[in-house]
């Protein structure tokens, strides 16, 4: 059976500092799970909510709870230390969790710097991430768009499962996840990106 939650970062602060946004999405369809920014970049920046929201999360109910990484690196090197980082967090915080997800998507720092990685490098960045993940036991996945998937990275060559975003087409990636919405409300609380897991 297909399951429904969102996922989130400090960007959805100012409506998650509510308790009744957290009782808002207790009741909701989008209860099943949640998926949580631990942090960014090659510094391994934290995100500054991802524990108190964990505990949030937890303590409404939601128990299947996942973190994602954004890769800002321009490197197979980078993605490697990036990786290195997020382990190390994961670890440290000895928090339950059902995966490990790399997020991988232009930016404005590749933006910024002209980096425009080709299939090959898209996909060897990460390989060397994951490849970081698997070494450290963890249950890893990969975020990206439906274009990205389909035209930049070889995703079915990295053994993991797969999280796709679309928000104007249908989802023809039909890995583990599919995020189709960047714009969900709940009552009066949102907007949220909102996800289906497949059953």
């Amino acid at each position: 059976m297909d399951r429904r939650g969102l996922d989130i970062s400090v960007h959805n602060e100012g409506v998650l500092s509510r308790d009744s946004a957290w009782q808002a999405i207790k009741n909701s369809q989008f209860s099943d799970f949640i998926i949580l920014r631990r942090g960014y970049g090659v510094n391994g920046t934290e995100d500054e909510r991802y524990k108190d929201w964990y505990h949030r999360a937890q303590s409404i109910g939601i128990t299947d709870v996942s973190s994602y990484f954004f890769s800002y690196s321009e490197s197979v090197e980078e993605a490697a230390w990036e990786a290195e980082q997020y382990a190390r967090m994961t670890e440290e915080d000895g928090l339950a969790l059902t995966a490990v997800i790399l997020d991988f998507e232009d930016n404005a720092k590749w933006q910024r710097d002209g980096y425009h990685p080709n299939r090959k490098q898209a996909t060897a960045h990460c390989k060397a991430f994951l490849d970081v993940l698997k070494a450290h036991g963890l249950n890893c996945a990969l975020y990206a768009n439906q274009s990205t998937l389909t035209n930049l990275v070889d995703w079915r060559s990295l053994d993991c499962s797969v999280w796709n975003a679309a928000y104007s087409v249908q989802d023809s990636i039909r890995g583990w996840m599919f995020q189709y919405t960047d714009s969900q409300w709940i009552g009066q609380y949102g907007p949220f990106d909102a996800n289906i897991m497949y059953g």
